[in-house]
């Protein structure tokens, strides 16, 4: 149960994604919108149940820090029985207009509750091309050559390239233990309508793409909510592990 709590809360929280974007667009699909008019600040707020009862509460803050940066928080908070795991991240940013994606500045994660404590916290040095651990201040052994995101804002960017009518994607991400990965997705679905806390939607689905499929992760983003994630749901070896659903939305 210990193992099973923790990994649920991990991808929850931080959206369990993230380098450059690899999109196949068809004929006469629109073209891509400027990030700039992508980007709205907005404070959602989840719900987290799992076969139905609820056990736990989220959200996502996105808002302007200053003219040039942007900040994303995240948070998850969950209780099970005697366990219990908390877990922030917040994400630095800014806007690259030209390449129509986001630049990463900082990324600060924590973990508390059940078990041990665990935190990273990574300075983004764009003209160096590296990252550094802040609480070392050792370089981390990461490559970035192209684009390359935290492990909290990646998921600004699959919106924003959902919105713009990508069908598969792929990311370089910097995860929470300061190690680079990589992350690929694709569209299942478009206009699937749910019935969630916050009111029905209708939702495009996204799933994760993994080499085994023993855990399974799908999201569901809503154009009518300018693309924000409304709903993420976690399979392990087929049985529910966790359900987030949005319950209010302020933009």
């Amino acid at each position: 149960m210990k193992r099973t709590a923790s990994w649920l809360i991990y991808s929850l929280v931080i959206g369990s994604f993230a380098t450059s974007i690899a999109s196949a667009k068809d004929a006469g699909q629109p073209e891509t919108q400027p990030i700039s008019q992508s980007m709205k600040p907005y404070q959602a707020n989840y719900v987290i149940t799992r076969d139905g009862s609820e056990y736990g509460h989220g959200y996502r803050y996105l808002e302007k820090a200053s003219e040039n940066e942007w900040e994303l928080k995240t948070q998850s908070d969950i209780s099970w029985f005697i366990l219990s795991d908390k877990r922030e991240a917040r994400s630095v940013f800014i806007l690259d207009d030209e390449n129509n994606r986001l630049e990463p500045r900082e990324f600060i994660y924590m973990r508390t509750g059940t078990g041990s404590d665990k935190s990273f916290h990574g300075e983004f040095e764009a003209n160096e091309k590296r990252v550094r651990n802040v609480d070392t201040g050792n370089i981390l052994d990461i490559n970035w050559e192209q684009a390359l995101f935290d492990e909290a804002n990646v998921t600004e960017q699959l919106r924003i390239d959902v919105a713009n009518g990508a069908e598969t994607f792929k990311y370089h991400v910097v995860n929470e233990k300061g190690q680079e990965d990589e992350y690929r997705f694709e569209i299942l679905a478009r206009n699937q309508k749910l019935s969630l806390p916050y009111g029905e939607v209708e939702a495009i689905k996204v799933a994760r793409i993994r080499e085994s499929n023993r855990r399974q992760t799908f999201f569901w983003f809503a154009p009518e909510l300018n693309y924000v994630m409304v709903k993420m749901q976690q399979f392990k070896e087929g049985e529910e592990q966790a359900t987030m659903l949005l319950k209010s939305l302020s933009m």
